[in-house]
């Protein structure tokens, strides 16, 4: 069968209600709120610049920050700290943030977990919009991908959340065409449609407490560049489809990127292509790398997930 959809129907915990209340009192989603204040916002953030790995990451994993090719942008690679075999998948992990916020501290807790569960991971950092595009953010990372792989056996899993969800379909695209497709690809409440023109996302909007449709269209079409935010290479949702290895999506259905995910999934079961959707009504945009009970939930999942990629392949040693 191509198409899988479980849904986990357990309502949210106390903790992770009073989470969502923190976050609403907070205004969180005002980052998104308008073309300025989307702008403004994601500013004073890239100015911050990314989050490296944390003090209690480098204490429990063993941490190597490389480079590739001329570019001096900081590329983590991230191990268990005693590794006597190779791990048993290597995931390349892009961080979203609407094209335009750089790496936050919450996406190490996910890290931890896959290395914990035997992966190693690669987290690029990427250039961001409003001064970059997706003409110069895509081929990097494929660049990242080539030049991250080794000829060790160890399969590529490919996982982003949000935006850096629909980069890796979009790479895993680009990455079959040459003939390097990897093992599977994770998106995590993935940014499938970059015009949002699903009608139920107005609807949707209210109960998100992340996103707003409005700076979330400005951030597309400053990502997209010279092209249309529609083009595939923005929107992976219009892109061919056929290609992509199996394909394993996240979703809650508080998050205005959610109705984008009935529309992969049709597009997908028509072309006979494989994809397992994991819903949690309950849930936000991107609680995989939060601390809530269902954040650790997600991530244990996640893990297993990985894992399970990883022994469809030969084990080999390390040298």
């Amino acid at each position: 069968m191509s198409v899988r959809w479980d849904v986990d129907r357990r309502p949210a915990t106390l903790w992770t209600r009073c989470y969502l209340l923190a976050m609403r009192a907070m205004r969180d989603k005002s980052a998104f709120e308008g073309s300025r204040r989307t702008l403004a916002t994601a500013r004073k953030r890239q100015r911050s610049g990314d989050s490296p790995p944390s003090r209690w990451t480098r204490l429990v994993t063993r941490v190597e920050t490389v480079t590739v090719g001329s570019s001096d942008r900081p590329v983590w690679r991230v191990r268990r700290r005693a590794e006597r075999q190779a791990p048993t998948a290597r995931v390349l992990y892009v961080h979203g943030g609407g094209y335009m916020h750089p790496l936050t501290p919450d996406y190490w807790r996910l890290v931890r977990s896959l290395v914990r569960g035997g992966a190693e991971v690669v987290v690029p950092t990427y250039p961001l919009a409003p001064d970059h595009s997706v003409d110069e953010g895509l081929p990097w990372l494929l660049e990242v991908e080539r030049a991250t792989r080794r000829e060790d056996g160890v399969p590529t899993v490919l996982m982003g959340d949000s935006a850096g969800g629909a980069l890796v379909i979009t790479m895993a695209r680009e990455l079959a065409g040459d003939g390097q497709a990897p093992e599977r690809v994770v998106a995590l409440c993935p940014w499938l449609d970059a015009t949002l023109s699903q009608p139920e996302v107005a609807d949707l909007e209210a109960t998100d407490p992340m996103l707003a449709e409005s700076g979330l269209r400005a951030a597309g079409r400053w990502w997209a560049g010279r092209h249309s935010p529609a083009d595939p290479a923005v929107s992976p949702l219009d892109g061919d489809l056929r290609v992509l290895p199996p394909l394993d999506v996240f979703i809650g259905d508080r998050d205005i990127l959610r109705p984008a995910v009935d529309d992969l999934v049709r597009r997908m079961s028509e072309v006979d292509a494989m994809v397992h959707v994991h819903e949690t009504p309950a849930m936000f945009h991107v609680w995989m790398t939060r601390a809530i009970p269902e954040g650790r939930r997600a991530r244990r999942q996640l893990a297993a997930l990985v894992a399970a990629a990883g022994r469809r392949a030969p084990s080999v040693a390390v040298r």
